[in-house]
């Protein structure tokens, strides 16, 4: 009885463990895909995607020191910022980081890909952006 019951336990132990559900890695944020949505809803909006537009992107940030560095960096690079702003709810600091560009994925990728390596990943926030429809 003893090896039937220690067989019955050593079994539902197997069992378990390989029915155990992992979850897999988060996977990285898709910018591309994010930022032609956008870019097709500002366009559905009536915005006129072959005319210059403001683009603000959003940096969201632990401190207030790693805002500020980014957006010194930043405006050697070509970009405005607006303010900075601490959000109680979220816990996070806030900047937004502007140009002028035309409203296509290779004109808002360059930008991009000029602000990324200022921003800190492990203490920051996924960067999206945003603008005004412009007819």
């Amino acid at each position: 009885m003893r090896k039937i019951t220690l067989l019955t336990l050593v079994l539902i132990s197997i069992c378990g463990c390989a029915t155990k559900q992992i979850n897999p890695e988060p996977s990285p944020f898709n910018y591309l895909e994010a930022d032609q949505s956008l870019i097709e809803l500002l366009i559905q909006k009536g915005s006129n995607a072959k005319k210059v537009h403001w683009v603000s992107f959003m940096v969201d940030c632990k401190s207030q020191q790693q805002v500020a560095e980014i957006i010194s960096r930043a405006k050697v690079v070509g970009f405005d910022d607006d303010y900075i702003f601490y959000s109680e709810k979220r816990k996070l600091w806030s900047s937004s980081l502007s140009a002028y560009m035309k409203l296509n994925l290779s004109e808002i990728s360059s930008f991009r890909a000029k602000l990324m390596p200022l921003i800190p990943s492990n203490s920051c926030e996924t960067v999206g952006w945003g603008a005004s429809v412009e007819m």
